[in-house]
């Protein structure tokens, strides 16, 4: 698999299907399609491609957003609408060069309480302050189980300002969930934190889907523009 939007498919796919398996949500994956098989918590895709070719009628029954990697399905007969569009950006495989944050502590997720906390800041991260979402609504401790995915922590002084995800796949590493609260940006946190997730060590490329405040600091890690996916809704926005 040498086409950089199937890496990014596949690795989407890896990724929302091992949250999937956390939190108890049925899933299946052919050599077309990945879907839930029933409507997954609000942050996570239902379904996708994985193939530029499949058609809409497979993935249309889908509850929930679906990740057209592509940009080839036509769901608007399925009462479906592009809520938006995101890039594509991929990394060769490589070492980075990262100056060093002496105050920042990068913490690889171990523990349950450690999950509890890296869903925190991630919550916090993304810009809300919902103190009343249960621990383990979107980040189980059951993930653990997953040897693939690993989770980062970024601490100053004791406090957990931020968050990131690397999930290895067999031929790339896909990288989510990117994330610092809002007292602690532009300090290099988020920068850090996605070059750890980039698990370079594995000699494999990454791949992301960045928001348009943080693509110059992946273009700054290596990352360009490969492609970009659309996503699917039939609800109220997110995945």
């Amino acid at each position: 698999m040498n086409d950089p939007v199937s890496l990014c498919a596949s690795a989407v796919a890896g990724w929302h299907s091992s949250w999937l398996t956390a939190l108890g949500v049925l899933w299946e994956r052919n050599n077309d399609t990945w879907r839930a098989l029933e409507r997954p918590p609000l942050i996570y895709f239902a379904g996708g491609p994985l193939q530029p070719d499949v058609p809409a009628e497979a993935l249309a029954s889908v509850s929930g957003s679906i990740c057209d990697p592509w940009q080839t399905l036509q769901l608007e007969a399925h009462g479906m609408r592009v809520w938006r569009t995101e890039p594509w950006f991929y990394r060769p495989p490589g070492p980075v060069s990262v100056e060093r944050v002496p105050e920042l502590e990068i913490v690889t997720v171990s523990t349950p309480a450690e999950v509890v906390d890296f869903e925190a800041v991630s919550v916090r991260g993304f810009g809300s302050e919902d103190d009343s979402i249960e621990a383990g609504t979107y980040h189980p401790a059951t993930i653990l189980a997953d040897d693939a995915m690993k989770m980062f922590l970024g601490r100053v002084g004791g406090r957990t300002v931020g968050a990131a995800m690397g999930y290895r796949m067999d031929d790339v590493v896909g990288v989510f969930g990117v994330a610092v609260v809002a007292s602690a940006r532009r300090r290099g946190y988020g920068t850090a934190l996605t070059s750890a997730a980039l698990l370079v060590d594995t000699g494999l490329p990454a791949i992301l889907a960045p928001s348009p405040q943080g693509e110059n600091v992946y273009r700054r890690l290596g990352f360009e523009a490969v492609g970009e996916l659309s996503i699917w809704t039939s609800a109220r926005p997110g995945p």
